[in-house]
């Protein structure tokens, strides 16, 4: 079926198949050659997006999903599938020169055995306005029962401590909030992440935590914050009790056995198979005992694992309906009492059982994942508490200008990936934490234009002046609008942002590159006339002239101003 109007067209297809089919590619669109001046792509999860401004250097290849922008001149055009969808849907193509070439829009149906076929619908639309198109989008995708949860503030144990984490630890930095006079004010979330459990899959407090996570709840509560809790629900470490034990409640290879269908950091897993009511009994359990002990908020990782297994016991149940199947046992334990933030969640699962979402890619205090994280962030705008909360992850204070951590780079995570015949594997294991003062300000003011979740993951006693005062001002900051990044649709990095607080705007401009650089704005053009503008790190009056903002950037810098009626 497909329809048509003035602004755009629609294709819909459903069908029956004759039997089922383990893997099958449904073509809808294929165009052999389209010109266009930009490119656009949203992963399919947290992070992995792609912008590209055309002619490439060199052919390239990319794959989308939800919604891919095209640019030509002043036109935008969007080819669009449902955010909430059965079956993957992608589109590809391969960039050269200045076109795309071979575009195609497909689902795939994989491991699959019903006969009914209902494929997303696949829209397009143009207009002189991609900000538009993207935000129509997203509300035609709001689901009716979505819950409405304000972005929070918290300190989150991951990026310091990572699996060297303690519950003294935990109490440190959560004393160390409450003594002082801003952080108190702000920061009402505790969240443990991984590093707390026996492991993945056998969900009980380790010896780092002798006094139990019932007891460590309690603490935190006393203190006056809101404890949360990281879980990986579907994945199961081969030692764990139910690897060991329970294998029926595993999902299985095409072998017909359970197969490790996780892996991260070196680390394998098997995945639940939420199709099986006694998956469902066993996570209903699970987060409802957690929820009883006190937490209120609960960090779900590694949503996707599920998808990468092939046999489930209910083969009827599509690829777009496991992980929704995986979330509504916990959503139905915890609901009214607790919070849902997904990570590593793709995004076809639909908005009915997260409150928040992950939505860059890992961040980590050094300038090279501030400039990969920066455009999954902003391409992901549209999202912001319209379908869920946006998480942009960490907002990190530390580095060697701003900490004065003897053990600052002490973790060496990346050891996992060297191998025994390796011989110039050292260049790969450099410091992770090597941001400067300047380069943090870009990643907190990224971090404050995403005007979603804010965490901090810092060893906070340990932060020196200069850090405490980074902490102190990205969560006393007031939380505007979702950010724009004006040029999303022009440039890899978006280097302007514009985003509405209250009686004014903040504008960020970031200078990406090694050089001093002049960066404007002229904000006339966006209805903004008059007022005073002020840095926002420093507090000190800015030059402005009522509607132009100009600066000469040191590399790898901002300039972060609120311009204030």
């Amino acid at each position: 079926r497909t329809l048509s109007s003035d602004s755009g067209w629609e294709i819909s297809w459903s069908g029956t198949l004759r039997q089922p089919q383990k893997n099958l590619r449904i073509t809808l669109l294929r165009h052999p050659e389209l010109k266009c001046d930009h490119l656009l792509v949203q992963g399919q999860r947290t992070g992995g997006c792609l912008s590209r401004s055309l002619p490439v250097d060199a052919p390239m290849r990319f794959e989308g999903y939800y919604q891919l922008m095209l640019r030509l001149g002043k036109q935008h055009w969007q080819l669009a599938f449902p955010l909430r969808s059965d079956h993957s849907a992608t589109f590809a193509g391969l960039l050269t020169g200045n076109a795309v070439q071979g575009l195609e829009a497909r689902v795939e149906i994989s491991n699959y055995d019903g006969l009914e076929l209902r494929l997303p619908t696949l829209t397009f639309r143009e207009s002189e306005n991609g900000f538009h198109l993207m935000e129509d989008w997203a509300e035609a995708n709001r689901e009716k029962e979505r819950r409405t949860v304000a972005p929070g503030i918290g300190w989150n144990t991951w990026d310091y401590y990572r699996w060297t984490v303690t519950d003294e630890a935990v109490l440190q930095n959560a004393e160390f909030i409450a003594r002082d006079p801003v952080l108190s004010r702000h920061i009402k979330r505790i969240v443990i992440d991984d590093g707390w459990q026996y492991c993945y899959g056998e969900w009980e407090a380790n010896p780092l935590f002798p006094s139990g996570m019932a007891k460590l709840a309690r603490e935190l509560t006393r203190m006056g914050f809101e404890p949360g809790l990281w879980f990986a629900p579907a994945i199961v470490e081969p030692h764990a009790r139910i690897a060991q034990l329970h294998t029926e409640m595993l999902a299985q290879g095409e072998s017909g056995l359970p197969c490790l269908a996780f892996e991260c950091m070196r680390r394998h897993g098997f995945v639940l198979d939420p199709t099986q009511p006694q998956v469902q009994r066993h996570l209903h359990e699970l987060f409802r005992r957690y929820a009883d002990m006190g937490y209120r908020y609960f960090k779900l990782d590694f949503l996707h694992a599920p998808t990468r297994a092939r046999q489930f016991a209910d083969r009827t149940v599509p690829q777009g309906e496991i992980v929704r199947k995986l979330l509504e046992p916990i959503h139905a334990a915890i609901r009214g009492r607790a919070s849902i933030m997904g990570c590593n969640y793709p995004f076809l699962a639909g908005s009915d059982y997260v409150d928040a979402v992950r939505i860059g890619a890992d961040i980590a205090a050094n300038w090279d994942s501030v400039g990969k994280n920066a455009l999954s962030v902003a391409a992901r705008f549209w999202a912001n508490r319209r379908l869920w909360v946006n998480d942009p992850d960490f907002a990190l204070c530390r580095g060697p200008e701003t900490s004065d951590d003897p053990e600052l780079n002490q973790l060496k995570p990346h050891l996992v990936f060297v191998t025994p015949g390796e011989t110039e594997a050292a260049a790969r294991i450099a410091p992770i934490s090597t941001a400067t003062r300047t380069q943090l300000e870009v990643l907190l003011g990224i971090a404050l234009m995403a005007a979603g979740e804010i965490n901090l993951s810092d060893n906070l006693p340990r932060l020196n002046a200069s850090g405490l005062d980074l902490a102190r001002r990205i969560v006393s900051a007031e939380t505007g609008k979702t950010g724009i990044p004006l040029d999303l649709f022009l440039a890899e990095k978006p280097s302007y942002w514009l985003q509405r607080i209250r009686n004014g705007h903040r504008v960020l401009l970031i200078n990406w590159t090694a050089e001093k650089k002049q960066l404007g704005i002229e904000l006339r053009q966006y209805g903004i006339r008059g007022g005073a503008a002020t840095n926002f790190w420093t507090g000190e009056p800015l030059p402005f002239d009522g509607g132009s903002l100009t600066a000469v950037l040191n590399p790898q810098s901002c300039l972060l101003a609120e311009i204030r009626k």
